[in-house]
């Protein structure tokens, strides 16, 4: 079941400026074992003269990843090319407005991040994909890059993130009310990493941002979750003589029941 819904109220103000005029209250979300998602639920009063807004929610950086690439050798598929890629958030989910449905679904014309970007790469604050692809670093472990290599990695890396639920562009996510008050909802999935997490919107006059608005929440492991994490990284035979423990006891508890049910 997805968690309570956390509020955080947007407070404006005019670009180049990151920080808020007023700092939000700061938000926190505990992982268990019970874990299953959570909605973080924002709201705000568009700034006189924007009509439009976007919010980005990034996670901390994420640890480098190997990534390999398959291909047919002979009648196999096989792994062809690897690669390493760093420097891209752990999680990264964009909600965007729709003057044509207004955050109502269906939508037959929600926004596309490529209709923006354009606008947007004039202040350096393209997003989706092509906001991946100018901060992560791709580096071939077999060979060196072929010309375009490097966009076709951080693609299929972007779309496979996309699939556990850690990157997202949502077209028609921000619904804007007749008084310029703004709502939506970023759903972090129950894979979201650790850390602290950056939310920006940003507020548009024309499809140009004017304003923007920064909120921070934090993500932290709780309970058995917390202890099992700090005792792997902190005393590795520790947890490792642990884990043998308990399969050891799973296999006999299992060993036990399945005896008992064969005499019957």
């Amino acid at each position: 079941m997805v968690g309570l819904i956390l509020s955080l109220l947007l407070l404006a103000a005019p670009e180049p400026t990151v920080e808020p005029a007023t700092q939000p209250g700061v938000r926190r979300v505990a992982i268990s074992f019970s874990f299953s998602g959570q909605e973080v639920f924002l709201h705000g009063q568009l700034p006189a003269g924007c009509d439009s807004a976007l919010a980005v929610m990034e996670g901390p950086s994420a640890a480098p990843v190997r990534l390999m690439k398959k291909g047919r050798v002979v009648a196999f598929w096989m792994g062809v090319r690897q690669y390493r890629l760093s420097h891209a958030p752990g999680l990264y989910l964009v909600n965007l407005h729709s003057p044509a449905c207004n955050g109502f679904s269906p939508c037959a014309e929600p926004t596309a991040a490529s209709s923006l970007n354009e606008r947007l790469a004039e202040s350096g604050h393209a997003v989706g994909l092509a906001s991946i692809s100018a901060r992560a670093m791709v580096e071939s472990l077999s060979g060196e890059l072929q010309p375009g290599e490097r966009d076709e990695v951080v693609k299929g890396y972007f779309e496979l993130q996309e699939q556990r639920r850690l990157y997202g562009v949502f077209g028609n996510a921000i619904r804007i009310g007749p008084d310029g008050m703004l709502y939506h909802v970023f759903h972090l999935p129950p894979e979201a990493p650790e850390g602290k997490y950056r939310i920006t919107t940003h507020f548009l006059r024309e499809g140009s941002p004017v304003a923007r608005a920064r909120s921070d929440l934090f993500v932290r492991q709780s309970g058995l979750v917390n202890w099992l994490s700090r005792l792997a990284e902190r005393h590795a035979f520790t947890y490792g003589a642990f884990t043998v423990a308990i399969a050891l006891a799973a296999g006999f508890l299992a060993g036990s029941l399945f005896r008992r049910g064969a005499k019957h």
